[in-house]
């Protein structure tokens, strides 16, 4: 006989005498309420479990068949954390969420919730979950009865868990963000974007000029027939201050999402790098045209040099020259005749870059060496020379070591009227 038919022959009719007529004693009916929870715990086509704690005692054959689980010796004594995953679907760790629900249910007495388990298979399933804290005999216990969760359902809390990690995100976010609808409506506004804008979702304005940056390109305006394209625009706050967004649109399956980045600093560094720039532009025009006219005065005094060089030139052959050679007609005897020599000698190296580059070459020589070495080069002995300059062989021989010296020949063997003559 089942528990139906026990029921409808009146097995159980002294449940409603209060008094207990009928033979029943308030003891039997307690020991038969108990004897029939087994029988319909055993018998039931829902998966049913009892829990010690967050141990399990007892289950049925339901749930050994919704669990895979061979036999229920291989059950009994593991805990429901053994056979769930890491993570439930609400992000959580299940070790975190079976405590708080073992403790909801044996508090509040009952808690539903949906949970995720591994069959002994491996297999993960979605089951609806509702535990009841009882205390059969005066022990607490905890029932607990699963269901699967439809596929259709199972889509629904996708969908749900989805939305909540998209909005937990923007939420969050550092960056105004807002969802627009295909129809170019404001759906949602984050709170940064109510920071930096002054308003939310319900007062999105399109052509305020003062807030937005007018009708041509506020984050109110949008077009509903044009493909989500980056664009800029300029607000201006309260206190007249400029500020330059950026907008970059992500498409969603039903409109996009709209993120607003303040590039302000980015802008004002490319307007004073642009500044900058025209500036260097502009100072390296007029420093090519300064050197220009540099090369300019450079190359006229090159000229005037050479023609300054030029004209003295001609006025030592002119003027001064001419008058040694008559001096050669008037008789004059050895010793005026070697400084006749000497002094037109000077006068052509005085017109000759000779000099120039002796002194170049030599410019720590004194005067008596640099007429030494003059004689030198133009052929004079030291006898000669002693001769012309009234000095001693000594004394030439001496200014003769130190020209070499000065000219870095000392120590070799190099001819130094030779050496002169090559400069």
């Amino acid at each position: 006989m089942t528990l139906h038919d026990e029921l409808r022959e009146g097995e159980f009719a002294g449940l409603s005498d209060p008094v207990g007529h009928d033979g029943f004693e308030r003891n039997d009916t307690a020991e038969r309420l108990k004897d029939n929870f087994g029988l319909v715990f055993e018998r039931s086509i829902d998966p049913s479990f009892l829990l010690e704690g967050d141990v399990f005692v007892d289950c049925n054959e339901a749930a050994l068949a919704l669990l895979r689980c061979p036999a229920k010796e291989q059950l009994i004594g593991l805990r429901p954390l053994n056979i769930s995953p890491g993570k439930q679907p609400d992000g959580c760790t299940s070790g975190e969420g079976m405590r708080r629900m073992v403790d909801t249910a044996l508090s509040e007495g009952g808690v539903r919730f949906e949970w995720k388990h591994i069959t002994f298979d491996g297999q993960e399933i979605l089951v609806d979950v509702s535990l009841t804290a009882i205390s059969p005999g005066g022990k607490p216990m905890i029932y607990a009865v699963l269901r699967t969760v439809p596929e259709s359902r199972r889509g629904e809390n996708k969908t749900g868990t989805d939305r909540r990690c998209f909005l937990a995100i923007v939420e969050r976010a550092p960056l105004a963000m807002a969802v627009v609808d295909e129809d170019g409506n404001y759906v949602y506004t984050n709170p940064r974007f109510k920071d930096i804008f002054g308003h939310g979702v319900n007062a999105v304005p399109t052509s305020d000029a003062r807030s937005m940056g007018g009708s041509s390109g506020g984050p109110g305006n949008v077009s509903s027939t044009e493909e989500p394209a980056e664009r800029t625009f300029t607000i201006t706050d309260k206190a007249n201050q400029k500020h330059v967004f950026k907008v970059v649109p992500v498409k969603l399956p039903s409109g996009s999402l709209h993120v607003y980045q303040d590039i302000t600093l980015k802008e004002k560094a490319e307007e004073a790098l642009q500044k900058t720039k025209a500036e260097l532009a502009l100072q390296s025009a007029k420093l090519q045209e300064m050197n220009g006219a540099l090369k300019v005065l450079l190359n006229e005094k090159e000229i005037d040099k050479v023609e300054a060089e030029a004209k003295i030139v001609r006025n030592v052959n002119k003027l001064v020259l001419p008058y040694i050679d008559e001096l050669r007609q008037v008789g004059l005897d050895t010793a005026q005749t070697a400084c006749l020599d000497i002094l037109e000698s000077n006068l052509k190296h005085l017109i000759s870059p000779f000099l120039e580059r002796l002194g170049m070459h030599c410019a720590n020589l004194t005067l008596r060496e640099m007429r030494i070495a003059d004689l030198i080069k133009s052929g004079k002995t030291t006898k000669e020379i002693c001769h012309v300059l009234q000095m001693s062989a000594a004394a030439v021989n001496f200014h003769r070591n130190n020209i070499r010296k000065k000219l870095g020949l000392s120590n070799h063997k190099v001819n130094l009227a030779a050496y002169l003559s090559s400069l």
